[in-house]
Formats: C-alpha cells, structure tokens, sequence
C-alpha cells in the first residue's frame, strides 16, 4: 500500500524506494541502502528525461538534505502533507534553510511499506499518470535531492525536491 501527495509551486513527482528489509535488520547499513536507493530513484527518473529529450538533472546535496530533513520530520511525528504542523511549505522550508538561487522550486511526498522493486514499479506508474507524467518531464527542472526516512513501524517516507534557477 502507498500514498502519495502532490504539491509543487508548479509540479511534482512521486518517489519511492525498494529493498530496504536488509538494511532495517542490520542497523549501521540502513543508511547505505536509503542513500542507494535515492540514487536508484534519481537514476531512473533521469532515464525517462533522457528518453524525452530533455537533460538529466542534476544532484543537489542541499537539496537532498532538505528533503532527508522533512521525509525525516514526517516519520517522527506521523504526518504526511506538504505543509508541515507549523504551516510551511516547501518554499519555506527552503528559505529556512538559506537554500537561495531558485526561481521555481517543487515538493514530492511519498509514503509506503516496504516492498521490492518500487523504484521501477513507482516511475511506470508516474509515466502512466498524466499528471506525473508532466511531472517526471517538467522541462524547467534543474537540480533535484531525495530523501527517504523511515517511521516506527517501518513505513517509509520519501520526499524529493526540485528547484530550478
């Protein structure tokens, strides 16, 4: 089972991850299969821009930290929105975080169980979805960070920024 938000200043993209069941049993490592998982996810949905004609984004370290931060927020306090219990947004949260230089800047959530294979399965059903879709091949993309967290129980939240300058 999944759930997914989309907000954006203009679009969004939904994310997910898979493989994560390794990780979680052995503690230290779960942060080497979210990391290797967020660069699955950013590979895959750089594949289907190139297939599209348009360029790859780029990985944004700051980006992908702000978005760690708020996958991370939601997890602790078991949430899932765009606009966090004090009324921010994205755009807030990036200004929050002195991230400057963006005139378009975009917010995807998504959260699941674990379960094998979802990056592939979650970009197939984004290139299915018109709004996703337009998302994934949003032209105006630049840069783009992911962050996936994980709750008590499991569940996992994902969170990917965009921004363009």
């Amino acid at each position: 089972m999944y759930r997914s938000i989309l907000f954006s200043t203009t679009f969004l993209l939904l994310l997910v991850v898979f493989g994560l069941f390794p990780a979680l049993a052995q503690g230290k490592r779960i942060q080497i299969g979210i990391e290797d998982n967020e660069s699955r996810i950013f590979s895959l949905v750089n594949r289907e821009r190139t297939r599209s004609g348009l360029p790859s984004l780029e990985w944004s370290a700051r980006l992908a930290d702000l978005a760690r931060s708020y996958s991370g927020k939601m997890a602790r306090e078991g949430f899932f929105d765009h606009i966090d219990g004090n009324g921010e947004s994205v755009v807030d949260r990036a200004r929050h975080s002195h991230i400057s230089g963006w005139s378009k800047i975009g917010e995807n959530l998504f959260e699941c169980e674990p379960t094998n294979e979802l990056p592939g399965l979650a970009v197939r059903g984004w290139m299915r979805s018109a709004t996703h879709r337009e998302n994934i091949l949003d032209p105006d993309w630049q840069a783009t960070g992911i962050g996936i967290a994980l709750d008590k129980n499991g569940e996992i939240y994902i969170t990917e920024v965009f921004a363009a300058g």
